[in-house]
């Protein structure tokens, strides 16, 4: 298991965005939470290494336009990485093992899902975004209340992943990672298989549609969208 190079040497883009949600604390852990409160459908959306980038904030605004709750653990606590951090072997092998690692973030992961309970969103997926996209699959795999997961440009994949996983996949690559196509078969050999799907942007750099996307260039724009409308979509059917 690792980084895809793309994630340890391209920086992520200077944006600037005004979030339409709200940031709220339970239990000392905080969140950011945006779309219909009390909607039956709910997302975690978990992001990339470099945490609440302006990206992150609005790519999970688009997706709670189609009517899902979409919930944002600031599972990195204020501390994302940066390119410096990088560079460092040390902070890569920490982040690898102990920050970065499902078991390190499982119970925000479950704090968030028993958050949009209480709220009144019971049918739950997860999104993520390069290393997020880890988090969303090992969720997957457990009992941690999702019914499915879209990875986006995803980031620390092992086969086992998509082995363990007991719902629905979407799988959405850039022309920066493999393009999975065995560890799909798996999740398509399944009986969740018919409800699964992949697509390929191979015009796209790892992290397009989170903290390295150029959001000024309209044809980043238009494939960014493209994820939204396929990973909202695919909840709205996953999660009915």
């Amino acid at each position: 298991m690792s980084f895809i190079s793309a994630c340890c040497n391209t920086p992520p883009v200077q944006a600037e965005y005004t979030p339409t949600g709200e940031t709220v604390e339970h239990d000392g852990l905080k969140y950011y939470i945006v779309g219909d409160k009390g909607a039956s459908q709910g997302v975690v959306f978990c992001y990339d290494i470099f945490g609440l980038h302006p990206h992150a904030y609005q790519v999970a605004d688009k997706i709670s336009l189609s009517g899902l709750r979409v919930i944002v653990p600031d599972f990195l606590q204020g501390n994302p990485l940066t390119m410096a951090l990088l560079s460092d072997p040390g902070v890569l092998q920490d982040f690898k093992t102990r920050r970065g690692a499902w078991g390190y973030n499982r119970d925000m992961f479950k704090a968030s899902v028993a958050v949009l309970h209480n709220e009144g969103t019971t049918k739950i997926g997860a999104a993520g975004f390069c290393w997020g996209a880890k988090l969303a699959i090992c969720a997957l795999g457990e009992d941690c209340g999702i019914k499915s997961a879209s990875l986006v440009h995803p980031s620390m994949m092992e086969l086992k992943d998509f082995e363990q996983a007991q719902g629905p996949v979407l799988l959405l690559t850039s022309n920066d990672e493999p393009e999975m196509n065995e560890e799909f078969a798996v999740i398509k050999a399944k009986p969740v298989g018919k409800l699964s799907y992949q697509e390929r942007f191979p015009d796209r750099i790892h992290e397009f549609c989170a903290a390295r996307g150029d959001f000024a260039d309209p044809a980043v724009v238009k494939d960014v969208n493209r994820v939204v409308q396929l990973t909202a979509g695919f909840f709205k059917k996953t999660l009915a």
